[in-house]
């Protein structure tokens, strides 16, 4: 509905359908009152009144009821109604005393009374619908003059900040759900576009007396919208303060936008990262890591994609693979995190490698299917190259990631990106060309913004006023200017100590790895052969970066022992320098794969201590009275059925809200064992004894009911 479509008609003075707007009023019961008056005239020839008594009396009556309707405002069917209703009343009675009564008469006036007083009642009845009817229309008009009063607004804003003149607002407001604002949409002259209202946000949001966190943003819709029609998205409240809990680990697929904030109108923020890659830009401190952690989360979730990191400060990677080194949960989320500069070289070559062989591997496929490009699915995953900081990586590295680039759009091999500032010192030319997604943090400048952003407009640096705040945009997929977003949160230390959120934050990464390893994909065969050794070999490799120490010396106590099983039992992968040279590198060797556990490779009895253990955190987690530490590791160790390493316990008593250290719960084993409520093996295991007692038990500290030779007072000797 536009401003020329309005559902009522201006006039200079509203009529009345009835008498009056009222149910009942002293104008109306002296009108009945006559009305009866004259009525009782029907037994005037009976009196021999003279009949131009009668007459003169209807006619003065008739007279009254007229200027009494003109002066209250009805309509004139109204008014003409009423006049010959009475007027016909007046004639019949003049009439009938002319010529004398007679029963016909008589009958036929009866006629005329009823028919005049079934027109009056029913013009009372049709009040309450009259007043009704008048309430919308008034509600009508008053609605016109404020959309009408909204539209003028918004031409003189526009006028006086942005000097644009004839901008036309559409009076529906498109009112957002989650209450922060809404969208207005504009329609500018006909020869103006988006790029006329580009750089005025801050003035506008200025101009609409929004806080600091709202903020006003551009959008020129989709691609049937003309190019003069501009959606203008007002915050009217700082929806970027606070921190959003990362929603439920739900498996997903790479095909659907990935989640990783909330837009102020209560929309998921999300980009297609299948089909793109993306740069993010921020300042030290600005929260790329947290946003890398939470980007890293939706993409862990897709059940046709693989990840792999190049981070060689190792703190993007280490929350993802962490609960699988130290504490043996799941398998690691991230697929390949590369730590080293030269394990970054070997992801570049088996990168290049893959994006040969899905060219030449899948053309058939392509042709049966009729598609340009390669589709993901679980067992052809889409492959995203994430890269930490891009200026940290060599040259030959950066010239790799160029070429992955440019080469692997067509069978889903995408690089995203990240770097303190948007200059060509830390994204390259290819970078900035090819990748579509932008995702700008806050900066110590706003020309970085403006760069990162160069055709769309710096955002208005007034939105990062919390941390997670970001800008984001898709030059192909949408949104299409750099819209303002909440990232979620992923760490504890965001949230109230001791609230829902906080613990269950504390445990998130944990929680994905047991939940989210069952549905990571392996690499499709064509990749993995063209890959080779520097995929198969790739954890033997990064173990010793990720656990060991400065010189790559790992040691079991770095690590959950399962882990240190497997590695162990690995054969010595090729060295990187070897691999990277093509004329040395050899062509086959043992892998160093980590199994994935189902239940077709836990027996029975594995299983159904499992369940005992799962009950039993559930139950200290339900409990109104929190179990002690003490209670819940011998439960934990009692449902194993016999003995296991506090390593084994450790990772389910911190599942149950156990949030000390290693170290601190193997203390607290050890406590247990002399206390008698643990048995300790010579082995370094522990055991819940079946009994309260243990004779002998290894720990055990000896009291008096140990003599053999039972109590007695004689000495020993």
């Amino acid at each position: 509905m536009s401003s020329a479509e309005l559902p009522v008609t201006l006039t200079d003075k509203p009529k009345r359908w009835d008498f009056s707007r009222d149910a009942v009023t002293p104008g109306r019961l002296v009108a009945w009152g006559s009305e009866l008056a004259v009525a009782s005239a029907l037994v005037a020839p009976l009196a021999d009144i003279p009949w131009e008594a009668g007459a003169g009396a209807g006619i003065i009556c008739t007279g009254a009821a007229v200027m009494y309707e003109k002066a209250r405002g009805s309509w004139r069917r109204v008014t003409v109604a009423r006049a010959a209703s009475w007027l016909s009343m007046t004639g019949w009675l003049s009439y009938t005393l002319a010529e004398g009564p007679t029963l016909l008469k008589m009958a036929f006036g009866g006629a005329i009374w009823a028919t005049g007083a079934a027109v009056n009642i029913g013009m009372d009845r049709w009040g309450e619908e009259t007043r009704a009817a008048e309430k919308e229309l008034d509600r009508q008009l008053e609605q016109g003059e404020k959309i009408k009063g909204a539209q003028d607004s918004w031409a003189r804003l526009l006028e006086d900040v942005c000097s644009i003149e004839g901008a036309v607002a559409d009076p529906i407001v498109d009112k957002w759900s989650s209450g922060a604002g809404e969208t207005v949409k504009i329609t500018l002259p006909a020869h103006m576009n988006i790029d006329a209202l580009r750089g005025y946000e801050a003035a506008l949001a200025g101009a609409l007396h929004l806080p600091k966190g709202g903020g006003v943003s551009f959008n020129a819709g989709g691609p049937n919208v003309p190019r003069n029609v501009v959606f203008i998205a007002i915050t009217r409240k700082n929806m970027m303060s606070g921190a959003i809990p990362y929603p439920k680990l739900t498996p997903t697929t790479i095909n659907r936008p990935v989640g990783f904030g909330v837009i102020g109108n209560g929309d998921e923020a999300g980009l297609n990262l299948k089909d793109e890659g993306f740069i993010a830009i921020g300042a030290q401190g600005s929260g790329k890591t947290a946003l890398m952690k939470t980007l890293g989360l939706g993409l862990v979730r897709c059940v046709d994609a693989i990840v792999i990191d190049l981070d060689t400060s190792a703190k993007m990677s280490a929350v993802f693979v962490n609960p699988y080194l130290r504490y043996g949960i799941g398998r690691p989320l991230i697929d390949w995190p590369a730590t080293t500069a030269d394990e970054c070289r070997l992801v570049i070559q088996a990168a290049q490698a893959a994006i040969a062989a899905r060219k030449t591997e899948y053309a058939d496929l392509l042709e049966d299917e009729d598609v340009d490009n390669l589709p993901a699915r679980p067992d052809i995953p889409a492959i995203h190259i994430r890269v930490d900081e891009t200026k940290s990586m060599p040259d030959d590295v950066l010239q790799g990631i160029d070429f992955i680039i440019e080469e692997g759009r067509s069978v889903n091999v995408r690089v995203s990106n990240t770097g303190l500032r948007a200059t060509r010192e830390y994204i390259t030319g290819t970078m900035d060309e090819l990748t579509p997604g932008r995702i700008g943090l806050r900066t110590n400048n706003s020309s970085e913004l403006q760069m990162l952003f160069p055709d769309a407009g710096a955002p208005d640096m007034a939105i990062f006023t919390d941390p997670g705040t970001v800008a984001y945009m898709s030059t192909t997929k949408g949104p299409f200017q750099p819209t303002p977003a909440k990232a979620y949160a992923t760490m504890a230390e965001a949230f109230d100590e001791g609230s829902d959120d906080y613990a269950r934050m504390q445990s998130l990464f944990m929680d994905a790895a047991r939940e989210l390893s069952p549905i990571r994909p392996d690499m499709d065969e064509v990749t993995a052969r063209a890959m080779g050794l520097a995929w198969t070999q790739r954890w033997a490799r990064i173990i010793p970066n990720l656990r060991g120490d400065a010189h790559g010396n790992v040691t079991a106590d770095r690590m959950h022992e399962s882990v240190w099983e497997l590695y162990n039992s690995w054969e010595t992968p090729v060295p990187p320098a070897l691999l990277l040279d093509p004329g040395e590198a050899p062509q086959c060797g043992k892998g160093a794969d980590i199994p994935r556990l189902t239940e077709a490779l836990i027996d029975e009895d594995a299983l159904e201590r499992a369940a005992q253990q799962e009950a039993a955190i559930e139950l200290a987690k339900s409990a109104p009275r929190p179990k002690s530490n003490d209670a819940l590791a011998v439960e934990l160790f009692a449902a194993q059925g016999g003995p296991a390493k506090p390593s084994e316990i450790y990772p389910l008593m911190v599942r149950a809200g156990y949030d000390k250290s290693d170290r601190t719960f193997r203390d607290l084993c050890a406590k247990l064992g002399l206390q008698d409520r643990l048995v300790r093996g010579d082995d370094g295991t522990y055991a819940a004894p079946e009994s309260g007692e243990v004779p002998y038990a290894a720990g055990r500290v000896p009291g008096p009911e140990d003599d053999p030779d039972g109590h007695s007072d004689a000495p020993h000797g």
